[in-house]
């Protein structure tokens, strides 16, 4: 019997729903069924009738939500006795690029600050080198990157991936490049918006280009916008078309904001890191943060 069944359990019996307790535990629905159902079979009972409309708790289910809630109030009351009492911190510096402070984190945290709600959060928007700065003389805690450096001193652990794709309004003429065909060649002959680079941004939609041979110089730039949510605006009313990475862009593609040219290329899909200094691996803290980063990223919706 281990923490997380019993917090799918509970979560279940709270919401009525194995989706919706999914989507509260930030995993996917199957793996939040595998935890019910090796309870059950560790107890030897049913602990939901699932043949009608709605889940609803067996009688043994009703005595074990008492236990579970019980062991989980009583985790979560020594969590904050002893890191309150020892040595833990209780704030964090997070610093990384914008695709894991603006599209990954929000909804992480959301979960994190359930946990611990006396817990102060700063993030701070750097790219990677200024990441592995901040960590290394510890103005940040943990680092959020879309590359592994080659830093003794810090832990580097893969979190999700990412790809690069191109984005373009939601209007006929790009709908029927859909629906018949196209290729990257014939959208680079498009009005395009490069990201205008500071010394806080990335270079990867440019470097994203530049492998795979594409002079950016050759390029019709209708704009050059450092912000990510103004880009996809400025995409959205006409401006042009952009390389952006699908985090960012998923959620405006499925109000219909936008359309998504996914580009069949090799070396496309990168790796996200999470990054942290050796000496920090003992922190209760950062190692929830971490867990819950790696849970986020492999949801059935990502």
């Amino acid at each position: 019997m281990e923490f997380r069944q019993l917090e799918a359990f509970v979560n279940v019996v709270q919401h009525h729903s194995f989706s919706k307790a999914a989507k509260e535990m930030f995993l996917s629905q199957p793996t939040v069924s595998a935890h019910v159902v090796s309870l059950e079979q560790e107890l030897s009972c049913r602990l939901f009738d699932r043949t009608t409309k709605h889940v609803e708790v067996t009688e043994e289910g009703e005595k074990l939500y008492g236990y579970a809630k019980k062991m989980l109030d009583l985790r979560n009351e020594a969590y904050k006795e002893f890191i309150r009492s020892g040595d833990e911190k209780t704030s964090l510096v997070l610093a990384g690029d914008s695709v894991a402070l603006q599209y990954v984190l929000p909804d992480i945290l959301e979960k994190f600050k359930k946990l611990h709600g006396d817990t102060d959060i700063a993030l701070i928007q750097k790219n990677s080198a200024k990441t592995v700065e901040m960590l290394l003389t510890k103005e940040a805690d943990l680092g959020f990157l879309g590359r592994h450096e080659d830093v003794p001193e810090l832990t580097f652990i893969p979190y999700g991936c990412d790809q690069q794709v191109v984005i373009a309004p939601n209007r006929e003429r790009y709908r029927n490049l859909l629906e018949n065909g196209y290729t990257l060649e014939g959208l680079l002959r498009e009005p395009f918006i490069l990201r205008e680079l500071t010394d806080d941004t990335e270079e990867d939609e440019d470097r994203f280009l530049e492998e795979h041979g594409i002079d950016l110089k050759t390029l019709h730039v209708a704009a050059k916008i450092h912000d990510k949510e103004i880009m996809k605006r400025s995409v959205s009313m006409g401006m042009g078309i952009a390389v952006m990475p699908l985090k960012a862009v998923e959620e405006e593609a499925k109000k219909g904001n936008l359309l998504i040219f996914y580009l069949d290329l090799e070396q496309n899909e990168r790796t996200l890191y999470l990054a942290f200094r050796k000496e920090d691996e003992g922190q209760a803290m950062l190692a929830e943060l971490t867990a819950l980063c790696i849970e986020y990223n492999g949801r059935e919706r990502l």
